[in-house]
């Protein structure tokens, strides 16, 4: 018998489904910060978890990871997320004799992103104000067709978004260190060759993790290169941009807009420019927060607790290496 620790709403969601496991797991649920047995306290000699955004986004965060950390042995932990460079999921890879990830959130970030860039050609901006101040004007605006996107990190999510863009006739062009063609990419470059395309760019689109290499990506030297008029989305991480000289690009005209669904303080403290600069579109870290992820993400779960418990290979399993 193993304790599956599982925060209630997700609990809740997939309650019917984990009933034929109930010979072989026996759920602890962390509601409103306290942990209890729904079926029943059952003694198990392991643990596994499911670390979902219900979880993560929780008031009660700290007790989750603190209960993994308290396990004597855990055996696997299912993260939704494709990331791993957060501390405590650092910590927690290195506890867990297996670890597996989630690429489910993509679909949704690359509607985010589709979302961003039409807002962003279609000055909803100006429409919004126009709306507002009882002005019945006929704002004209710019087709996605044609348009120049340059994706840094060219994995799931970037992908998602390349081929949504080029159903709608953009041209895009990946970054990764693998340049095999994609079917979701005019092009596959090189982040040495990329450098060169950046200028000619009418958006760039930021899908990296945050790594030391990565850090400050989107920097002074980096921004300076953007044409004027173009726009940066970042659905990555907060720290691939030096958010300073993102200002000051910003005021300078070249990028126009930035649209954020990440920034390098979560939650954005009050004071943060960020709120009020009028070339920043802000979301709070939402783009993945769809019942479409929710579900898919609890499938993916669901289909590797089957394999686990067979003694299959998990899928989306992150080597141990990633957390040495």
């Amino acid at each position: 018998m193993r304790q599956l620790l599982i925060h209630a709403k997700s609990f809740a969601r997939i309650e019917d489904a984990l009933k034929p496991f109930s010979d072989r797991i026996s759920p602890l649920v962390l509601d409103n910060g306290h942990l209890n047995h729904p079926w029943g306290e059952s003694e198990a000699d392991a643990a596994i978890a499911f670390g979902t955004q219900d979880a993560y986004f929780s008031p009660s965060v700290m007790t989750y990871f603190q209960t993994l950390m308290s396990f004597e042995k855990l055996e696997w932990f299912q993260s939704s997320a494709a990331g791993t460079e957060h501390p405590m999921i650092q910590a927690t890879g290195k506890k867990a004799a297996l670890f597996s990830g989630s690429h489910e959130q993509s679909e949704s970030i690359a509607e985010w992103v589709l979302w961003a860039g039409l807002d962003f050609f279609q000055d909803g901006r100006a429409r919004r104000q126009a709306q507002s101040d009882k002005n019945w004007t006929r704002l004209p605006f710019r087709e996605m067709a044609g348009s120049k996107w340059l994706i840094f990190g060219f994995g799931a999510i970037g992908q998602a978004c390349g081929r949504r863009l080029r159903a709608l006739g953009a041209d895009v062009i990946g970054v990764r260190r693998n340049v095999a063609s994609s079917d979701a990419a005019d092009r596959v470059i090189t982040q040495d060759q990329a450098r060169a395309e950046i200028a000619s760019a009418d958006v760039v689109l930021l899908c990296l993790p945050l790594t030391e290499a990565t850090e400050d990506f989107a920097d002074a030297a980096f921004l300076a290169q953007m044409k004027p008029g173009s726009l940066l989305i970042n659905v990555g991480r907060g720290g691939l941009v030096d958010e300073t000289a993102l200002f000051a690009a910003l005021d300078a005209g070249a990028p126009a807009q930035a649209y954020l669904d990440v920034v390098r303080e979560e939650p954005l403290s009050e004071n943060s420019p960020i709120w009020t600069h009028p070339n920043i579109v802000l979301t709070p870290h939402i783009s993945a927060l769809t019942m479409g992820a929710q579900v898919r993400t609890d499938q993916v779960f669901l289909e590797n607790l089957q394999r686990f418990l067979d003694g299959k290979p998990l899928r989306n399993a992150v080597s141990s290496e990633v957390f040495a």
